[in-house]
């Protein structure tokens, strides 16, 4: 079924009746199969949709972290381009930034968002890009909101860059200085995560656990790169591989690993799709949401997952909320598994295979 924000798109379809337009993270494929032979071009920051509208949709389909004409087949600006709200506000100001460096001068500029999500304050950032946002449609408990780009506006600013809107911090893991580089819309942006922290605390540098892990090591749903980099910064033996959904998460992950000389693979993948390795050792802090929406199904289905790809005599440790129902489904699965550590927050689960 069809988000909101993509019903309320269909409802306003005449806009993509002239020109070239860009659907830019859109919550969901089927929104491409619903329009008729315009000239489109999907552009994604998360691997999900991406690969599920590549697969599906007669429409040009770019996933990357920033965006750039080079990337599309005809290399023209676009005459317009709607970027679904995403939950973070600075993610949405380097969407905008980033957009409107590829839409003409007089182009259009739109923002599509369930009201709950914060759509009603979006004016503001578009009015950084051109003059006079307006609201141009609500329906469905979601709003549509349009600015008219101005060149000369948008040459005031600094060429686009997604590196000035990143940010390096350095923190202490176990004693040991990590330097992390973090973007808007990332897990761990701007902050050492508890969990994580938690969770690493049990790989101390003298510890049997960290000393004795070796081979292929997997860092589920990496966001900054703040675990893998840490385990291969302070274990040579292992061959680190890192994945996530979102491309400003592999894009991080990457700087991140380059910050510390560490050596490491990042990959990105909807679960598991897309990595093809089997491991000795998969660790991860995994994600309960999609977008604003509690969805418990993502771990579920990377338990199943890690437990086929993990080598027999593998482990698998994971940190996650106390709330969140994982006990039952580790123990359904895994040869054995425990919890390692509970606090009032948070569980540190183990399982071996």
């Amino acid at each position: 079924m069809l988000s909101l924000p993509s019903q309320l798109i269909l409802r306003n379809e005449s806009l993509f009746e002239e020109g070239r337009w860009a659907l830019v993270n859109p919550t969901d494929a089927d929104v491409f199969n619903e329009l008729r032979d315009y000239n489109i071009t999907g552009l994604h920051q998360f691997h999900d949709v991406y690969k599920q509208a590549e697969n599906t949709s007669k429409f040009q389909q770019v996933f990357s972290a920033s965006f750039n004409l080079e990337q599309i087949k005809s290399k023209e600006a676009f005459d317009g381009a709607i970027i679904y709200l995403p939950k973070a506000k600075q993610q949405l100001e380097m969407l905008i930034a980033n957009l409107a460096e590829l839409v003409k001068d007089g182009g259009q500029l739109l923002i599509v968002g369930e009201n709950k999500a914060g759509i009603k304050s979006v004016s503001k950032l578009l009015e950084k890009v051109g003059e006079n946002a307006n609201k141009i449609d609500g329906a469905k408990h979601c709003g549509l909101v349009c600015v008219e780009v101005s060149a000369a506006m948008v040459a005031k600013t600094k060429a686009f860059d997604i590196k000035k809107y990143g940010v390096k911090r350095t923190y202490s893991v176990n004693g040991q200085e990590l330097t992390v580089f973090s973007l808007p819309g990332v897990f761990g942006h701007k902050q050492f995560d508890p969990g994580t922290q938690l969770l690493l605390q049990q790989f101390e540098p003298r510890s049997d656990k960290l000393l004795n892990m070796k081979g292929q090591v997997l860092d589920f749903a990496c966001g900054t790169g703040i675990i893998g980099t840490y385990l291969a910064k302070m274990n040579a033996k292992i061959k680190i591989t890192m994945s996530d959904v979102s491309a400003l998460a592999v894009y991080c992950s990457e700087q991140t690993l380059k910050l510390n000389s560490v050596e490491g693979s990042v990959i990105a993948s909807d679960g598991m799709k897309e990595v093809n390795l089997t491991f000795d050792h998969v660790i991860s802090n995994p994600p309960f949401h999609t977008g604003v929406h509690t969805n418990y199904s993502i771990t579920q289905q990377f338990i199943a997952q890690a437990h086929k790809q993990t080598r027999p005599r593998g482990s698998l440790n994971i940190v996650a909320n106390k709330f969140l129902p994982y006990t039952e489904v580790l123990q359904a699965t895994y040869f054995r598994a425990k919890t390692l550590v509970s606090t009032n927050k948070y569980n540190i689960y183990e399982a071996a295979k």
